[in-house]
């Protein structure tokens, strides 16, 4: 195996100990052949504080085409900014160069920062090749999402409603991309997609053209943050970016499901530090479902038809990080890939509604 970008989503970083690396090492049988990232020396410094046999041998490489020509991976973790993939462009055309080469695929999320046209243009290509792709949504994959799940198929009765907070912390977020939307694609389409797909998980489709979307701009008066992190210059993160491409530091949205039921998104990126706070809530005909903190240590409240009080589900301890590896390794060993919760066709679905919050939003 191989992974292209030595960044925090392969080895891990400070928002949270969120990296392949470190779950690829639980799973027996893997080698690490090569590391592809343009900064080198940073793709060293991650290979030199890693051990053990998964990684004897393994090389350091500028472009990742030059890694999966000489050291021919079967499978490879594609973690990279979003402008830096999901393009037919020459450069940032990863994942079909992958394809030809015949290289299984793990693509983290979002799948591009590009616009859901041009993404759509690599799916069909990849339509053609015979390689396993798997998408990072690992909340398809954890315990406590599957619950909530299997909680709303077994409710008879209509009203059903999802409703998806995520406030993130801003404060030490020190990335270009995040404060610029050209390369990141916006908090919607970058980090609130987890929340979208869980939509889509838990409700079905949605009717796209029902989204409606307002957001809070960071240049508009009422957007203005306290607590933005500076650069080593001194500048503060996103001064320089015109105020077309700043992100908006909130956004509401609603919509309809092709079922009927209805949805809402909030997102926000307004917490201070380094804690987010985030929770789902779902109602049905008696039921309402709240999941706490699904990133950290998930807590799930239940109040079930014909009752008056909430009852506390116990959660056994996952990680739907190592799960969702596990599901792509073992579609590679056995040819059987219905492990798979999140395939490139089904992520491109949940981009495109992303895209459709984001630009409801910014239409306003």
């Amino acid at each position: 195996m191989g992974f292209i970008g030595a960044g925090a989503v392969n080895f891990g970083g400070g928002e949270g100990p969120w990296d392949h690396a470190s779950r690829l090492e639980r799973i027996e049988g893997l080698k690490v052949v090569g590391v592809a990232d343009p900064d080198m020396e940073c793709a060293r410094r991650k290979l030199d504080q890693r051990s053990g046999h998964m990684y004897e041998g393994a090389e350091v490489f500028s472009d990742f085409r030059v890694m999966l020509e000489r050291r021919k991976p079967q499978a490879v973790w594609i973690g990279v900014p979003p402008n830096a993939h999901g393009s037919i462009d020459p450069g940032k055309d990863i994942e079909l160069h992958c394809m030809k080469a015949g290289v299984h695929m793990f693509v983290e999320k979002p799948l591009s920062a590009f616009r859901p046209e041009t993404v759509r243009q690599v799916a069909r290509r990849l339509q053609a090749g015979p390689v396993v792709i798997s998408v990072g949504y690992m909340f398809r994959y954890a315990a406590a999402i599957n619950i909530v799940r299997r909680i709303l198929e077994e409710t008879i009765g209509g009203g059903k409603v999802f409703m998806g907070r995520y406030n993130c912390a801003y404060s030490e977020i020190r990335k270009d991309a995040w404060w610029d939307i050209r390369a990141g694609g916006g908090p919607i389409v970058e980090q609130a997609t987890h929340f979208v797909d869980l939509a889509r998980y838990l409700f079905g489709e949605p009717e796209l053209a029902t989204v409606r979307a307002l957001s809070i701009k960071l240049h508009e008066p009422a957007g203005a943050l306290r607590d933005v992190p500076k650069k080593d210059s001194g500048a503060l993160f996103g001064e320089d970016v015109p105020d077309a491409f700043k992100p908006p530091c909130a956004t509401a949205a609603v919509w309809k499901f092709q079922s009927g039921a209805l949805g809402s998104l909030t997102h926000g990126t307004l917490l201070h530090r380094e804690k987010y706070e985030t929770e789902i809530e779902v109602w049905s005909d008696g039921l309402r479902v709240v999941l706490r903190d699904p990133y950290g240590q998930p807590r799930l409240s239940v109040r079930r038809p014909g009752t008056e009080s909430a009852e506390e589900i116990p959660l056994t301890e996952d990680d739907p990080y190592l799960t969702e590896d596990q599901a792509f390794v073992d579609a590679i060993r056995s040819g059987d890939g219905s492990g798979i919760r999140s395939t490139y066709d089904d992520a491109l679905k949940t981009f495109e509604f992303s895209w459709a919050i984001a630009d409801a939003a910014t239409s306003r």
